[in-house]
């Protein structure tokens, strides 16, 4: 069966049934816990021999290869992005599980000897060697490299380029077993990354602490003609217990930095690694440090990518770039920020979706918000996120102008002139929308918010209730502001006070204001 790879996350593959549905509700078959995913988001289906994808009325939409689909076929390697997450379409078969991998505590003593490598030489000139055996030397490693970047090229996959370089590794040297760990950079443990065996053995690899921590500690690679022999590991457990003839085990390094370690045996020949073979797994190993460093540095130009695609949902573009070079930083937690709040509804909602299919309704509704959300990026708003027909955005958080609430009713009142545009190119279909706006001003906690899986830039208390009680209370076509956003606006619009109303969670009435324009001269 066909699976899809989630790529931007822990490369999780699903294996994908006749329908298979994508969202972020508990029970869903791929749950994606991201506030911009849907709790029913997408479904995959199979019938008449085709896959095919359908977004099921998401708020955020459903993309495939960069264009925003409703209902679509899929062929292999087709992206599919639901809010930050991108999912990989693929017939491949799911990827079996990999052998066990243990590094085994050891007793031996301390090393007796240390096995030091000689600096790494350049390529001389072909006028200053005079030695055969050197240049015959020197062709070999230029063969190795190039046959590398051949195979591996910019794979940005980390488990598949170690893959194929144990591939590789196992044509060139003798080895019965080789396994790649890789270094976190945090803790600075190592865990296996890839394994290979030579024929169809696949029993659990036991590997020796002894040997790992020597080149772990030293930075110098170890070769042994028989492991169970060489006193350097006396007493080594590990090594006894797998029954290890010969070993190499080298480091990954690239520009002074620890990858990883490149480990190979052999369980049943004695001396079955030569010092070429050294050399070898030397200049792979170094390859291989500089392949994960690249790889590494793609995932990160992805994951920028992603984060500005994110963000460019929510903030105007100026903040956008801040935020992505860390002028701006949005961490989980609040704060206390002046901000003025806007909430929009459109009215009759309900009764017009009721009489339309899912789908037009999707369509119909995200022209609606394109126009919103580009009134709310040109005058500096935070689009905090929608709540079904509703909007809600933030004016003065994460960053303030110092007029936020200037350029809140000024959003409100181009909100008002696009919604006309978009009743214009509506008129045929017969879908109109009306909407009431609600503006207030105060001390919102702003900021991230919500799980270590699942966060949401948003501000909460008093104050955004307020507005969104206004919002309530405001007829189709008014737009209602606080006397706090009054106080802050000036006398920069034209408005109509009006008779104080009674708003849920307040105990006595709150003065009101209708917006009707901008103030001329």
């Amino acid at each position: 069966m066909p699976i899809l790879v989630h790529t931007t996350a822990d490369g999780k593959e699903y294996v994908l049934g006749e329908r298979t549905v994508i969202g972020r509700m508990d029970g869903t078959d791929i749950r994606i816990l991201d506030s911009l995913v849907s709790k029913q988001h997408a479904e995959i289906t199979f019938a008449n021999g085709r896959w095919s994808l359908r977004d099921l009325g998401s708020s955020n939409g459903t993309v495939v290869n960069g264009r925003r689909v409703h209902a679509v076929d899929l062929a292999e390697g087709d992206q599919i992005s639901l809010g930050s997450a991108l999912l990989v379409f693929s017939h491949a078969p799911p990827r079996q599980a990999a052998p066990s991998v243990e590094i085994i505590e050891s007793s031996a003593p301390q090393v007796r000897a240390k096995l030091e490598r000689a600096p790494a030489e350049g390529f001389r000139p072909v006028a200053q060697i005079s030695d055969i055996e050197q240049l015959k030397r020197d062709y070999e490693k230029l063969r190795i490299a190039n046959e590398l970047n051949r195979v591996i090229g910019l794979e940005p996959d980390v488990d598949k380029l170690l893959a194929r370089l144990l591939d590789e590794t196992f044509k060139l040297l003798p080895a019965d077993r080789g396994v790649i760990l890789l270094m976190d950079p945090q803790t600075r443990q190592l865990s296996p990354r890839a394994v290979k065996y030579r024929g169809d053995a696949r029993e659990a690899i036991n590997l020796s602490s002894t040997i790992i921590n020597q080149v772990f500690q030293t930075g110098a690679s170890v070769v042994t003609m028989d492991a169970m022999m060489d006193d350097r590991f006396s007493g080594a457990k590990s090594v006894i217990a797998g029954g290890i003839r010969s070993t190499m085990c080298v480091p990954m390094i690239y520009q002074s930095q620890l990858f990883g370690i490149v480990h190979l045996d052999s369980l049943i020949a004695t001396s079955a690694f030569s010092e070429k073979d050294l050399q070898i797994l030397d200049g792979v190993a170094a390859q291989a440090a500089q392949a994960v460093d690249n790889a590494y540095k793609a995932k990160q130009i992805e994951r920028s990518a992603l984060a500005r695609r994110d963000f460019e949902r929510l903030l105007p573009p100026e903040i956008v770039e801040q935020v992505v070079n860390g002028g701006v930083r949005l961490e989980r937690g609040g704060e206390l920020r002046q901000t003025t709040v806007m909430f929009t509804d459109v009215r009759g909602f309900t009764t017009w979706s009721e009489r339309h299919p899912p789908p037009h309704i999707v369509s119909v509704l995200n022209d609606y918000f394109e126009l919103m959300v580009d009134a709310i990026h040109r005058h500096k708003g935070t689009l905090d996120k929608f709540m079904g027909d509703g909007i809600l955005a933030l004016f003065g958080s994460p960053i303030t102008y110092g007029n936020d609430a200037v350029n809140a009713v000024g959003c409100a009142l181009d909100m008002m002139q696009f919604l006309q545009q978009f009743n214009r190119e509506h008129e045929a279909t017969g879908d109109r929308f009306d909407i009431g706006i609600g503006i207030n001003t105060g001390p919102v906690v702003a900021g991230y918010m919500g799980s270590s899986k699942s966060m949401e830039y948003t501000a909460i208390g008093d104050n955004v209730n307020l507005a969104s009680r206004l919002c309530a209370n405001a007829p189709p076509g008014m737009i209602l502001v606080s006397a706090q956003t009054m106080a802050a606006i000036g006398n920069r619009f034209t408005s109509q006070q009006l008779p104080p109303i009674q708003v849920k969670g307040k105990q006595h009435p709150v003065d009101v204001w209708a917006i009707t324009g901008y103030a001329h001269g």
